[in-house]
């Protein structure tokens, strides 16, 4: 009997050992799994960070050229992000802080595209691996519209406003 208990207790510390395998090499998985979601977090993050300071491209965008006094003049640019026409803004006496305004709204736009196209990049990064796990498309289409979907709002109210600076008091 005393052979039983102790093959008895050798196998029980042999699943035991198992178990803690199976547990760290599913937890070495999971944690191989986090650092390739941060490590294409910080991919996105940086190339969303050139196309959006260094090289300054803005689709439908702006950029501010000269500043006389209350004169702003601005540079728009066209869907592609290549330069359209030159606007010059010229604000009414007692508005003023509107030159200022719009300097500090098109100065901003740059950020506005940084967190845009940093989105954009992990949706269509997370797309991706959910087609390759073979996720419902409709599933895919709608977390990529609801995570989209905040930078994109926040980019068109900011161009917006911009834009309805510019044609109230546009020469």
């Amino acid at each position: 009997m005393s052979t039983s208990v102790v093959v008895t207790l050798v196998q029980s510390s042999n699943i035991g050992r198992n178990v803690r395998r199976m547990m760290s090499e599913e937890m070495l998985t999971k944690i191989r799994r986090v650092l390739l979601y941060i490590a294409f977090l910080i991919i996105a993050t940086s190339i969303a960070y050139v196309i959006a300071y260094p090289l300054g491209y803005s689709p439908l965008g702006y950029d501010v050229i000269d500043t006389n006094g209350d004169t702003v003049v601005l540079q728009s640019f066209n869907i592609l992000g290549v330069e359209d026409e030159k606007v010059t803004y010229q604000p009414e006496e007692d508005e003023e802080w509107r030159a200022g305004l719009l300097t500090d709204l098109v100065g901003y736009l740059q950020q506005e595209y940084f967190f845009f196209f940093t989105t954009l990049l992990v949706g269509m990064f997370w797309g991706v691996l959910d087609f390759i796990r073979k996720k419902s498309w409709v599933r895919v289409v709608l977390q990529f519209g609801l995570l989209f979907i905040v930078p994109a709002v926040s980019l068109n109210k900011h161009l917006n406003d911009i834009k309805e600076i510019l044609q109230n008091y546009s020469i």
